[in-house]
């Protein structure tokens, strides 16, 4: 082990450590079985240097499962320090930044958007600590609104390091995994991370149970992703069915207006990017079929179970999503609908706040609202929430706030459109439809949303700088797989 020294001292010093080392693993075990918080936090970080020594974008699976996995309720850990909570995933995201940095070694250019909002929100922050807003709500917000920061920087390091296709496999499984899990949690079987509710009361459906899943927006994000791709005429098959069918389910799951949103105005920028007659034609087609196949696909299912147990939990499936989904967006129900009247009320209040401090705005924390029940989100966080992220922005950073992140989110995808390649233009329609649900379901505020729609922007930003970027890096432009990674590490 030390060939410069004689034998008998080589044999002692070898001995001396040989002891120190059993001293650490011994050390490392007392740790690890009477000090929980310590022995975890070793063996996540003893985790981290394994992985980074066998594979570096490992990390990045750690990060997008943490994140995006639908894992029973308490798996979805985070560390509480003081008034904070810094999740796992969070971290794991960190790291793997960090963890592959040097094979991108991006540019300071590169950092100037995500570090300019960052630093807003910092300001942000300060001013909700300055204007006496509770701790506990200012620093979940802060956090939250720099998960995005995280995550554009995450995404550019995907794709200009090319690792867009292990991200993508990643994706399939975790889609498949939380599509088999949401199935299994809405026959009551098992209690997921997120939000579930009946809706009988609301569609009459009596085995109807939506699942509102961590896994929703990397779902939204890929079927936004697969209309943009067809619309440009970007067709994989094996990328379709392999990522299609496990985010239709958990988005049906979700009974979700948003992902009809998302995929609306994904196809719209996609089609109006690549306008054209053949375009056109090609979208018509695309829809046709679509159209053929679920008129098919759903009578067909019933017809094949019916007067079984699966059967008629699938057919209250269908019934509730036409009531609520296809069936909630006409004039007629959405000036009923308790969600949309919700926020009406929530947006007249935010505009009330925004015209005392149109500037420099509240602070982050400011609650405009009162509670709206017991429980700790209803009395904690709730008045300080807002469905509509535009207008509770402004509310908290005020126009300068707002101007931040106007930029952070459009240059990447007014870039990757005037970039032109396929990729680009599926990452800019992704992040397009992102941020079109954000005035309706605020991804900025909630975490691990957050982290997703950070992910897309950062995506986009990476496609439309490939061309200053090494000759390998180039070449993912012409592989059809990373087009679907728009919604990068959703996504």
């Amino acid at each position: 082990m030390i060939p410069y020294l004689p034998g008998r001292y080589r044999l002692a010093v070898n001995g001396a450590l040989l002891l120190a080392f059993m001293l650490v693993c011994f050390a490392y075990g007392v740790l690890s079985v009477r000090l929980t918080t310590e022995g975890t936090l070793l063996i996540a970080a003893m985790f981290c240097i394994v992985v980074y020594w066998v594979k570096p974008e490992g990390i990045v699976a750690v990060a997008l499962i943490g994140a995006f996995a639908a894992l029973p309720q308490g798996l979805h850990v985070g560390k509480v320090i003081g008034p904070a909570v810094i999740y796992a995933y969070f971290v794991a995201a960190i790291l793997a930044i960090f963890f592959l940095l040097p094979k991108v070694r991006l540019r300071f250019v590169d950092y100037l958007l995500p570090t300019m909002f960052a630093f807003v929100v910092a300001i942000s922050t300060v001013a909700g600590f300055e204007t006496g807003s509770e701790a506990l709500v200012i620093l979940r917000e802060s956090i939250t609104l720099l998960e995005m920061a995280v995550g554009f920087i995450l995404g550019l390091v995907l794709v200009y390091g090319n690792h867009l296709q292990w991200t993508i496999r990643v994706t399939i499984v975790i889609l498949w995994f939380s599509a088999g899990m949401a199935i299994v949690s809405s026959l009551h079987a098992i209690r997921l991370a997120g939000r579930a509710e009946s809706l009988t009361g609301v569609t009459g459906a009596g085995q109807a149970l939506r699942i509102i899943l961590l896994t929703q927006t990397p779902a939204t994000a890929v079927l936004s992703a697969l209309v943009a791709a067809a619309v440009i005429g970007l067709y994989n098959p094996t990328m379709f069915f392999a990522l299609g069918p496990p985010a239709l389910i958990i988005s049906m799951l979700s009974f979700s207006r948003n992902t009809l949103i998302s995929m609306a105005v994904a196809g719209g920028i996609a089609l109006l990017a690549s306008m054209s007659w053949k375009t056109l034609r090609r979208t018509a087609v695309v829809g046709i079929i679509s159209g053929v196949f679920l008129a098919v696909t759903i009578p067909g299912s019933l017809f094949l179970l019916k007067n079984s147990e699966a059967g008629a939990w699938l057919g209250d499936q269908f019934s509730a999503f036409n009531q609520r989904v296809l069936g909630g967006v006409s004039s007629s129900a959405l000036a009923v609908d308790e969600s949309t009247l919700e926020r009406l009320r929530e947006d007249a209040l935010l505009n009330n706040a925004i015209a005392q401090a149109p500037v420099f705005g509240h602070g982050l924390g400011f609650k405009y609202q009162e509670p709206n029940g017991t429980d700790e989100f209803a009395v904690t966080f709730y008045p300080a929430y807002s469905h509509n992220f535009y207008l509770w922005w402004v509310a908290k950073g005020g126009s300068v706030g707002m101007a931040a992140f106007v930029a952070f989110a459009i240059v990447p995808v007014i870039r990757a459109l005037r970039r032109g390649s396929a990729p680009a233009k599926i990452s800019a329609a992704v992040s397009g439809g992102l941020l079109a649900i954000s005035a309706v379901w605020p991804l900025p505020e909630m975490p691990s949303d957050a982290l997703a729609l950070g992910l897309a922007l950062g995506a986009a930003m990476g496609f439309a700088g490939l061309r200053d970027k090494a000759p390998e890096a180039v070449q993912t432009e012409a592989d059809p797989e990373p087009a679907l990674a728009g919604m990068s590490g959703s996504h």
